[in-house]
């Protein structure tokens, strides 16, 4: 697949590539979802600006992000964010995670199509195949606290994104976290390392290992999907669970990058 006209030149980890894509076009709002905006007006996500009803990503905070960055994880294959875990787009990813702002979902899924391009290998001449979007998954309790699983919402709303982009996409739920796991939140690598061992397994099986669900397409792109990237220890995991179900993630992509500054994660 040639994704020359989707791709920026990534020169490394954490520097920035064009975010511009060529051909690439919102996709049109619904009468319905008119109708819904106008009633129930939304502000920006990443500075609450105005005028009600602009939408949940202002040009402003578009600009600001400046990504796709190339993140350098050992151990966790091709990884792309649309930017840093700072500014607008910290705020907007807790607002859409932590605040309800489920609204956010579209603009946010926006903004990963051109990191998917950065970890998408190159075929030039062939048609796209259809890419399998992996969401990485939250814990039981949170899920239900958020009202759904939020980087599912997210791989959801990214598929008409890619679609527009002509890279077609379907989203294959194909992991699950048991209702044991910690909140990661303050745990350095090792610790969500043993975390994630004891708890992540294949989505559609119990415990026991009964009612494994197949594998995606074989020679379909996999991609891992996630909101934000710390120690890397939950890709590296989700990596070496999608190989037991014989498959091999060809990247991963996130909204944010907030592995620590000049140390590699």
């Amino acid at each position: 697949m040639d994704n020359s006209g989707l791709r920026g030149p990534v020169r490394g980890s954490r520097r920035p590539a064009s975010g511009s894509i060529p051909g690439m076009t919102a996709p049109a709002l619904s009468p319905l979802a008119s109708l819904l905006d106008l009633l129930f007006p939304r502000t920006c996500g990443g500075c609450g600006a105005g005028p009600p009803g602009s939408g949940g990503w202002c040009p402003w905070c578009a600009e600001s992000t400046a990504g796709p960055w190339s993140v350098g994880v050992p151990g966790a294959g091709r990884v792309a964010v649309a930017g840093r875990y700072r500014g607008p787009l910290r705020r907007a990813v807790l607002a859409y995670k932590e605040r309800g702002r489920r609204d956010l979902a579209a603009d946010l899924a926006g903004l990963l199509v051109a990191p998917l391009a950065v970890v998408l290998p190159v075929a030039a001449g062939r048609a796209p195949p259809r890419i399998r979007l992996v969401p990485v998954p939250s814990r039981p309790a949170a899920a239900r606290a958020r009202g759904g699983d939020h980087v599912l919402r997210l791989c959801r709303a990214l598929e008409p994104r890619l679609a527009a982009a002509g890279l077609p996409a379907s989203t294959a739920p194909l992991l699950a976290l048991d209702r044991r796991a910690r909140d990661s939140v303050g745990l350095d690598g090792a610790a969500r390392a043993a975390n994630l061992a004891a708890a992540l397994y294949p989505a559609g099986r119990g415990r026991a290992g009964r009612g494994r669900r197949p594998p995606p397409d074989p020679g379909a792109p996999v991609v891992l999907v996630d909101d934000v990237v710390t120690t890397g220890a939950t890709l590296r995991a989700c990596r070496r669970a999608l190989r037991g179900l014989g498959c091999e993630p060809v990247g991963s992509v996130l909204l944010a990058d907030a592995t620590t500054p000049g140390r590699k994660q």
